[in-house]
């Protein structure tokens, strides 16, 4: 965006209707710097989790992995920290987990991580514990709040809850957002649907048909958390505060109806925030944008998405069955079809138009029209009263991704704004490139053969003849892609390259037919669905799907041509937006491509295709400086450090040999350099990572690996079940022996008379001397025998076996193509010139010779230590944390050195971390009971130092579990020594001597530290005070001993004391239950 344009602040507005109008706004983006100083808005998020018994199994281990996803991304673009995050798990009731109330559970430590590893599934599904948790939560909300919410199944909830919900978001005073995720067909479509419009931005809903599906939702919802839009408050003259989303750049887009509809000569204010009165005057009038104008379409389209949704939700949660419902309906249908025809109108006009946004608008149309066909299916079953929760799913699943893409392209919008002008100076200067090639020379000079060729299928021209039309030849495909494209082109699928050619001109034009001939836009380009749908926008000379095309470099003239028609044709390709386009996007489609070709090349023509395609990305190559420069030192960092081989880094291992083939061919590595890379880790670095990356894909494959114990086939039986039994059984030893120690008592007296000596406070006490049977030796604590890897005698086993091959089948294809590439460089170096149409390069589709060949050069133990280190490893913080420990936990990949190493320390990881955990649960069992006698022990002993001497030795800290059984007891008859024990536990003293300490639950947290200090003094509660004196009131008849030490309860005790009070509340009782029974009556 240029200077200008920055500073500049407008109104327009478009009248959609006689009593509706969409207004744009624009304010300078240095005024949003200026009041945020630059800063990301504050966001919290809560992430609710569905973990009913539906959820067991794939689905809440998928689930809880994308989550983990999210947070990844979330901390590493530094969108939200840790104690911005708040989750909900719920199923028949609901626990809130806010990460701010422990500082130690961070990203970095890992903890976050093993948090989720114990949260189980159990249980039914009601939504009601949930909301009520969220209400309760966002009445203390301090910023925007975006909420994740999905569940797999349907459960019960009460209206009145809902309302009490929909009200407390509505008063945060913040931007709140829902979105919510549905799983199959099953799910709750009617409530999904009606929470993604509770906030005050338009939330989105997507369905997953399988849980495999759920992490490609999270990185939609990981873009969308992404986008920096701020509330601000639109004030028109003297009306009522309008709050509006606008983007970081100053632009803002709001709906006025009725009479506020008319905005000529009115003043527009926007305002920071209600109370500060910070705000910016846009001085200029407003202006009107005529129906002719592009803007007008691209206002009224989104609207027209967002109102079908609307109506849609409106007919889903109607609950009415009477003429009134059919009425309204009726209303509904109309609107829908005055929508559509709306969209007609724009149609038409695009087709009429020579702008160069005819293309975009046509798009954005059809992408509406397939919304509303949809509708009115939706419409007709509802009124036939047939309206299923799948449809409505399936609807909702049209519906909502297509409003994503609207919300998902103001990360377009700069891009878009700029390219606009770009792509009017690409054609501009194209026109100035062919006036000024001879083309008579040209022709003059090429062969026949290259002219027949190089031909268009559609228009039967030549490619000299095409380029006279100020287009380029080029090379069919059929593509897929995600809305992760957009911001990592490397994201888009080749599915296929087709042996037609075709011309720029003649494929944008086919697009647009396409476009207008059929009701369904995903038809035609594919829309966003990666793999899943079979698209054509005309068959190809075998009838092969075409999608996309790539320009090709023929020779430099043409290529003059194609170097810049190539930018709207990978905008298109990747964004479905010709004004999408971006530089990454032409420096990682066509080495896709390349990738691809190398798949097969089994015919002299498919080596000729995979030819053409190398000298474009070569010429591509050459254009670009910058990639040049960045790729010498990736290509070195590459090879130097495993954590620079993460995503972040390098989006696509293809793409980087690509670059590699390229940059060796145009001089920009040495040949030594890449002999020695390819000699050395090069190739086992590249296909380890691949298959890191490819092993988060396969649900079948990570949920067997999951088993870690059957993979690294570890005995139960030898390795944990025996030493736990042969460890419990020591321990029920020792514990006898502990609770069997005379001794015990004479060491809690010794232990108060030592304080008391080491304090200096002299009193008098009773001694008694220790007779032999309890000077006798306190038992050994006992340790569990571990029995750990054994290099010699460890076996694989025959479940690891099974993995190993399914992985290897899974990765064959993608390791082949990586060999190829490695056979092509070896061949590169041995001949600079060498093509790829030779004979040497014969690849067969589907066959693996090259992959085969390179697992068999190792043992099982190696690649089952690779596979289980790449699986480990697979999320991108993992790894890195891996790399960067001291020392490292990575270990090289394919090495017989390290695979022992790799595979003892997780096998004796699992064997230590569960013998620790059965241990502790052994321990934790005794240590209840023990805790219990200790307090039946404190009850019991009628000598004042052994009962100070326990408290001192085994309490601690006020809020242990023992301290809880201490206060129990406090509360039963026949206690001896009461009076002390009482006022000994509750002041914590004794003749001096502190006996224990308070400690907040978490002093590392300096606002529970400072309630702690504020509540020095601790007491019982009310309950436990009324049980003491009830048990001890007839030993201790003192009421001044009791307001002393208890004095926070001075009244309650005097009224306990006070019987004529005690009658009164009795008498009062029994009235109010007689009351009670009339009215029941």
């Amino acid at each position: 965006m240029d200077t200008q344009d920055t500073q500049q602040s407008e109104v327009k507005f478009y009248n959609f209707s006689e009593n509706k109008s969409i207004v744009s706004l624009k304010i300078p983006d240095d005024v949003i710097t200026k009041w945020f100083e630059g800063k990301r808005r504050e966001l919290k998020l809560y992430i609710i989790l569905d973990i009913s018994g539906s959820m067991a199994g794939s689905g809440l281990t998928q689930a809880k992995a994308s989550i983990l996803k999210l947070m990844e991304g979330l901390f590493e673009s530094h969108v939200l920290a840790e104690k911005d995050i708040t989750c909900f798990f719920f199923q028949s009731t609901c626990e809130v987990k806010k990460f701010a109330d422990d500082p130690n559970l961070l990203w970095s430590n890992g903890s976050i991580k093993k948090y989720f590893d114990d949260i189980n599934s159990y249980g039914g599904t009601n939504f009601n514990p949930v909301f009520e948790s969220i209400i309760k939560e966002v009445k203390g909300i301090d910023s925007d709040l975006a909420i994740i919410f999905f569940t797999d199944g349907q459960g019960g909830y009460s209206d009145p809850v809902k309302s009490q919900l929909e009200t407390a978001l509505a008063q945060t005073g913040f931007s709140t957002e829902i979105h919510s995720i549905g799983f199959t067909g099953s799910h709750d479509a009617k409530l999904l649907s009606w929470l993604t419009k509770l906030g005050t931005k338009q939330g989105n809903f997507q369905y997953v048909q399988s849980s495999g599906d759920i992490q490609s939702t999270m990185n939609t919802t990981l873009e969308l958390l992404e986008l920096s839009d701020r509330t601000l408050y639109v004030k028109i003259s003297e009306d009522e505060f309008l709050p509006t989303g606008f983007d970081v750049h100053g632009r803002g887009k709001l709906v006025l109806t009725d009479e506020n509809a008319n905005i000529k000569g009115r003043k527009f204010s926007i305002f920071k925030d209600k109370e500060s009165g910070e705000n910016f005057d846009i001085e200029t009038d407003p202006i009107q944008v005529q129906p002719d104008d592009p803007l007008a379409t691209l206002l009224t389209i989104p609207y027209i998405q967002f109102e079908i949704t609307r109506l849609t939700n409106e007919i889903i949660n109607s609950n009415k069955n009477d003429e009134s419902r059919r009425q309204r309906f009726n209303e509904i249908s109309q609107e829908a079809n005055d929508y559509d025809e709306k969209l007609n109108d724009i149609l038409q006009g695009a087709f009429k138009s020579k702008s160069i946004t005819r293309r975009e608008l046509i798009q954005q149309c059809m992408d509406a029209k397939g919304t509303i066909l949809q509708f009115k299916d939706i419409l007709s079953e509802a009124l036939k009263g047939t309206l299923t929760n799948q449809k409505i799913a399936d609807f909702n699943n049209l519906a909502y991704k297509n409003i994503t893409k609207q919300r998902l392209k103001k990360k377009l919008d700069d891009r878009a704004i700029r390219n606009v002008e770009k792509m009017e100076e690409v054609e501009k200067k194209i026109e100035e490139i062919v006036s000024k090639i001879d083309f008579v020379e040209l022709e003059n000079q090429e062969s026949e053969d290259n002219l027949q060729t190089y031909t268009c299928t559609i228009s039967t021209d030549n490619y000299i003849e095409v380029m006279k039309e100020g287009e380029c030849m080029c090379l069919t495909l059929d593509v897929g892609r995600s809305e992760a494209a957009i911001a990592d082109p490397s994201q888009i699928s080749i599915k296929k390259i087709n042996q037609t050619l075709m011309s720029s001109g003649a494929f944008l034009n086919s697009v647009t037919f396409a476009l207008n001939d059929k009701s369904s836009v995903e038809s035609v380009h594919g829309g966003f669905q990666k793999e899943s749908i079979s698209a054509s926008i005309f068959k190809g000379l075998a009838r092969e799907n075409i999608t996309g095309i790539l320009p090709l470099y023929i020779n430099e003239k043409h290529w003059s041509i194609a170097r810049e028609k190539i930018k709207p044709i990978m905008g298109y390709l990747v964004t479905l937006d010709i004004f999408g386009y971006a530089y990454s996007q032409i420096s990682t489609v066509p080495y896709l491509v390349l990738s691809r070709a190398l798949g097969d090349t089994s015919s002299e023509f498919k080596r000729r295709q995979a030819k053409w395609i190398l000298e474009t990305c070569d010429a591509i190559y050459k254009q670009s400086s910058a990639l040049r420069e960045d790729n010498k030192k990736l290509f070195k960092n590459y090879i130097e450090n495993p954590a620079n081989r993460t995503i972040e880094h390098v989006p696509n291992n293809l793409v980087f040999l690509g670059h590699l083939l390229c940059a060796l061919r145009c001089g920009d590595v040495s040949a030594q350099d890449v002999q020695r890379w390819l000699q050395g880790d090069l190739l086992k670095s590249l296909i380890e990572e691949t298959i890191r990356r490819r092993l988060n894909k396969w649900q079948d494959i990570e949920e067997s690996m999951e088993d870690i114990a059957k993979v690294l086939g570890v005995n139960q039986k030898v390795y944990i079940n025996e030493p736990v039994e042969e460890f419990e059984k020591s321990y029920t030893e020792y514990f006898k022996a502990l609770a069997s120690d005379n001794n015990t008592n004479i060491h809690y007296t010794a232990a108060f008379e030592k304080a008391l000596s080491d304090s200096g406070i002299k009193v008098e006490t009773n001694k008694e001397e220790p007779t032999n049977e309890d000077m006798k030796d306190v038992p050994e604590l006992p340790t569990v025998k571990q029995t750990f890897y054994d290099s010699n005698t460890y076996q694989i086993s025959d479940y690891a076996l099974t993995i190993i091959a399914k992985i290897k089948k899974a990765v064959n294809l993608f390791v082949e193509i990586i060999l190829r590439y490695n056979k092509i460089l070896e061949s590169t170096l041995a001949n600079p010139n060498v093509s790829l149409d030779n004979s040497e390069f014969i690849f067969i589709e589907g066959q693996t010779p090259l992959a085969d060949a390179f697992f068999d050069t190792y043992s099982s133990k190696v690649i089952l230590a690779t596979f289980l280190q790449s699986f480990l490893h697979r999320q991108n913080s993992v790894r890195r944390e891996a790399v960067e420990a001291d020392p490292p936990k990575y270990y090289e990949p394919f090495s017989e050195d390290t695979a022992d190493k790799l595979l003892s320390t997780q096998f004796d990881e699992y064997v230590s971390s569960n013998l620790k955990r059965k241990t502790n649960d052994i321990i934790s069992t005794f240590t209840q009971g023990k805790n219990s006698a200790i307090g039946l022990k404190f009850w019991q002993v009628d000598k004042i130092e052994e009962a100070a001497g326990l408290l001192l030795v085994d309490v601690k800290f006020r809020g242990s579990s023992v301290y809880g059984q201490i206060l129990k007891v406090l509360q039963k008859t026949g206690m001896s020594l009461a009076k002390e024990k009482i006022e000994m536990v509750i002041s914590g003293k004794w003749q001096g001597i502190t006996l224990f300490v308070d400690k907040p639950t978490n002093p590392d947290d300096p606002e529970k530290l400072a309630r702690f200090v504020d509540n020095e003094h601790w007491f019982p509660s009310r309950q436990k005070v009324y049980r003491m004196l009830k048990a001890h009131r007839s030993v201790i008849p003192e009421i001044d001993y009791w307001i002393r030490v208890m004095p926070p309860f001075k009244e309650y005790i005097e009224h306990q004391f006070d019987e004529e009070y005690l009658n009164a509340r009795r008498l009062a009782r029994i009235e109010e239950r007689k009351s009670q029974r009339i009215k029941r009556k």
